[in-house]
């Protein structure tokens, strides 16, 4: 079963030898029935997420692919591995995959945090504002622009309500002295001036 997330889109190739599918933009969940003989692998931006009967998450962004384990286990493998050494999530772990670098950083997420986006809500962790910016995006009709690049690149971790966007924007830059201008009801402009 595939849960997409705003914005998002998957291409599936289902055959008798394997199970692939491209998240191609956004986010989806993803419960995989496990079948030995025919491997269930996630392409997202150059990262392969190998699963046998689990839970997880998968979220793209413009430089990252973030990966959210709830339950089983899955390996990943992407280009710029260390020694193409593919790596193993255990439930409750996450893993950000920077697609420019090849590195990939690990932390531990709880449960309800997995996902979050389907209850209405964002979690992140050491994330830039431009990053989450992206993400709060495809939950926001207005066109969202950061063009203060040192607030863009400051670091957040947080849970954001996708419900109310504009209440989640001010939420992420007020910390660090930026203000969300509201141009007309179709463009915010996020800005330390």
């Amino acid at each position: 079963t595939v849960t997409l997330g705003a914005g998002s889109a998957i291409a599936a190739r289902i055959t008798d030898t394997g199970r692939r599918v491209s998240l191609l933009s956004g986010e989806a969940f993803f419960e995989v029935a496990r079948d030995s003989s025919r491997p269930f692998i996630v392409a997202a931006g150059g990262v392969d997420v190998t699963a046998l009967g689990t839970a997880f998450n998968v979220q793209l962004s413009h430089a990252t692919t973030t990966i959210e384990l709830s339950e089983g286990s899955v390996g990943l493998d992407w280009e710029q591995a260390p020694a193409r050494n593919p790596a193993v999530l255990a439930p409750g772990e996450m893993a950000v995959v920077d697609r420019r670098t090849g590195q990939m950083i690990r932390s531990a997420i709880a449960q309800d945090d997995i996902a979050a986006w389907r209850s209405g809500r964002l979690f992140v962790n050491d994330a830039t504002i431009g990053s989450v910016v992206e993400q709060i995006q495809r939950y926001h009709k207005a066109w969202i622009k950061v063009p203060d690049g040192p607030l863009a690149s400051e670091r957040v971790t947080g849970l954001y309500d996708l419900r109310e966007p504009d209440r989640a924007l001010r939420a992420l830059v007020e910390p660090y002295g930026g203000h969300v201008r509201v141009l007309s009801p179709y463009l915010r402009i996020l800005s330390r001036f």
